[in-house]
Parts: C-alpha cells; sequence; structure tokens
C-alpha cells in the first residue's frame, strides 16, 4: 500500500540516480510515491544528457509521458505529450530519452526490474504469452479533447484517454477543467487517484494545485472543495474504473449525508485517511475533508 500523498511540489523533493536498469547516459529521477511491498512507483525523470536502453521485457506495467522535451521509442520520436504504455512481462523496444528532457514515469504491480535484448524480434520471443495485447503508443497533442459524464449541474471536464486496461479498468488519461469548474461536494472513490498537474491552477481542499503538483490518494479517502482559477489539465491515474460517491452537509472535518451510496455497507463508506504526506512548499492544511 503507498502513502497517501497529498499535496507536494516535486520541487521540493531530492534527486535521485534513475533506477533504470541496463540504460546509458545520464538521467536522474523525483520518487514522487512508492510502494515498497511491490515495488510500484511514480517518478518524474529528468535527462541530464541523452539516455537510452535496448529492446527488452519489463518486470512491471510501464508507462512513460513526455513533460518537455522529446523521447524516441523504437525510433518513432515523441515530443511533449507522447506516451508509451507496456504491460508486464511484454517486450519493449529500445528507449532513448534526450537531454534536458523531463518525463513521468510509473511501473504498477512490479518493481524497476528489466531484461535486456538485443533487439525487438529477440524480446518479442521470450515474453510471456498474456503480454498478447501489446504496447500502446500515443501522441497527445494530436488527440481532441472529449466531454467528461459528470453528475449534478457542473462545468464539464474533458478528457483524453490514453490507455485502459480492458480486464481491471486501470486507466491512464488527460483531464482539464475549464476556467471556473467548481465542485464543492466531498467525493470519494472505490479505487486509488493519483494526479501530476501539467499546467494551471486549482484551489482545493488539501491546498493549492498548480504545475508540478501530484497526488496520490488511496480508494476511499474523502476529497473535494475545487474551484479552478485558470483552464487546468493533469495526468490522471486510476487502478479501477472511478466511480464518485459524494458527500454533503458534512460535519466537522468527517461525517455527513450520504448523498448517494450507503453510509453503512462497509465496502463503499469513506475511510478516515492519516495525515497526508505534504511537502513544504504547499504550506499548512486545515484538515478540510476529513
Amino acid at each position: 500500500m503507498r502513502a497517501h500523498v497529498e499535496l507536494i511540489h516535486e520541487d521540493d523533493y531530492i534527486f535521485h540516480a534513475g533506477e533504470l536498469p541496463y540504460g546509458e547516459g545520464k538521467i536522474l529521477e523525483r520518487r514522487l510515491s512508492t510502494d515498497e511491498e511491490d515495488g510500484s512507483s511514480s517518478l518524474s525523470l529528468h535527462a541530464t544528457a541523452d539516455w537510452g536502453r535496448s529492446a527488452g521485457i519489463v518486470h512491471a506495467d510501464t508507462e512513460f509521458y513526455v513533460v518537455e522535451g522529446s523521447m524516441l521509442y523504437g525510433g518513432q520520436e515523441l515530443g511533449a505529450g507522447g506516451y508509451v504504455q507496456v504491460p508486464k512481462g511484454t517486450a519493449m523496444d529500445w528507449l532513448k530519452i534526450r537531454e534536458g528532457s523531463r518525463v513521468l514515469h510509473w511501473r504498477e504491480y512490479g518493481d524497476c526490474g528489466f531484461d535486456p535484448f538485443t533487439d525487438l524480434g529477440e524480446a518479442s520471443a521470450k515474453a510471456t504469452p498474456e503480454s498478447a495485447e501489446g504496447v500502446t503508443v500515443m501522441d497527445a497533442e494530436r488527440m481532441e479533447w472529449t466531454e467528461a459524464q459528470s453528475v449534478g449541474p457542473l462545468t464539464p471536464l474533458y478528457i483524453k484517454l490514453l490507455h485502459r486496461d480492458p480486464k481491471t479498468g486501470f486507466y491512464t488519461r488527460l483531464i482539464r477543467a475549464p476556467k471556473g469548474w467548481t465542485d464543492h461536494r466531498l467525493a470519494h472513490h472505490p479505487c486509488y487517484e493519483e494526479f501530476y498537474t501539467l499546467a494551471g491552477k486549482m484551489a482545493y481542499n488539501f491546498g493549492d494545485i498548480d504545475e508540478g503538483t501530484y497526488c496520490f490518494r488511496p480508494a476511499r479517502v474523502k476529497h473535494g472543495h475545487f474551484v479552478a482559477e485558470t483552464e487546468i489539465d493533469w495526468i490522471l491515474r486510476s487502478d479501477g474504473e472511478l466511480t464518485n460517491w459524494y458527500t454533503t452537509d458534512e460535519w466537522v472535518k468527517y461525517g455527513g449525508h450520504a448523498e448517494n451510496y450507503d453510509e453503512h455497507d462497509g465496502h463503499v463508506h469513506p475511510v478516515l485517511s492519516s495525515l497526508p504526506v505534504r511537502s513544504r512548499s504547499r504550506g499548512e492544511w486545515s484538515g478540510d475533508g476529513m
């Protein structure tokens, strides 16, 4: 289980040497969130020189998203908005991240393990049979925003879906809220939710959200009171179908009227979170939303 992280700004975190085995070049990482039980990690990579590695097989569900600069996947160059997803046990082609680039990197259900091979063909011959779904490569800059479904009289959110696991519902998508978007209800979900802020600013019960702000929220932790002060974009991930269960007329810091869920059902009622991990630039937090 990963800790509740809400909110941190990545610039408050120190750099570590990038934990990307068999790579050549220079790359650093900031560890936004990690699970020491299975190795799952959310990382911000900064290439201080060109970095790359050969084709191989990954030991975790693996994702890369270009925030700034560019990377090459098997010879295809991807600029800002470029995205690659490789399922666990699947062969991935060679990868290169250019000097000066910033890339978000996630590993899920496994550690940084990587089995290198000479080329993609050799790696594919050794990959597990269940990895047949293959690799997803997307250029988000070429995608259109689509209106997301919402519950209640709210200004719409907009999405670009990058990847969804057809078995588990695990997804990664971009979210855009227009300036003035607001929701003062408290929500919780049956799955975890994490986001990294790509641009914009929002006031929020856990603190101000701006570019470089990160959150990892475990399942069933209440959150809310959003006001978009500018248009704002995030990349957001959840390990299942994200259903919003809303609490209104909350009292003190915990409790309230269960609007569309059974407050007596232990599988859906919100949990009382411990104090979340916060970084220094986020300031003090009032406990709002607990």
